[in-house]
């Protein structure tokens, strides 16, 4: 998979300007390496500044010194010491439009629209399930960042 997406990240990088809304600064809360490494590889490829964390409590302290300049969240559910729920439960309590994207081999039970109840909040939420397809990736992390950048105007 990270060979896949790491090709697909070079081979996206001449099409970056046109598709990019802007530069982005995007938090990684994934356990696995490969994994983690193929998001940060895509997500730079297409113009984003990228923060890596290997566990959900290292995902909490990041973005809570990062505030306000964290503009998505991209997480995994399933990780040692603070799972996806919560993280993302707690940094909705503190920022409730923070735009998420849930990258998941589990989806919960009622989906995206358990995931967006119970997060705790109103921003926006994308569930994508793994195996990751890149450009539906690279959609959500634009997709939620927009959104979210229309409710903060608001």
């Amino acid at each position: 998979m990270y060979l896949e997406l790491h090709a697909a990240a070079c081979a996206n990088r001449d099409h970056r300007a046109e598709h990019s809304m802007m530069a982005l600064r995007v938090l990684i809360a994934e356990d696995e390496a490969l994994v983690a490494m193929s998001l940060h590889d895509l997500l730079e490829a297409d113009g984003h500044e990228i923060e890596l964390a290997f566990d959900g409590v290292a995902a909490l302290a990041m973005a809570r010194r990062l505030g306000t300049a964290l503009d998505v969240l991209v997480t995994d559910l399933n990780m040692p010491h603070l799972g996806g729920e919560a993280l993302i439960l707690n940094l909705r309590a503190e920022r409730p439009s923070l735009p998420v994207v849930v990258v998941t081999g589990s989806p919960p039970p009622g989906g995206a629209a358990s995931l967006r109840e119970g997060s705790g909040g109103n921003g926006p939420l994308v569930l994508l399930h793994k195996p990751i397809d890149y450009q539906a990736l690279l959609a959500a992390v634009r997709e939620v960042a927009h959104i979210g950048s229309q409710m903060a105007a608001e």
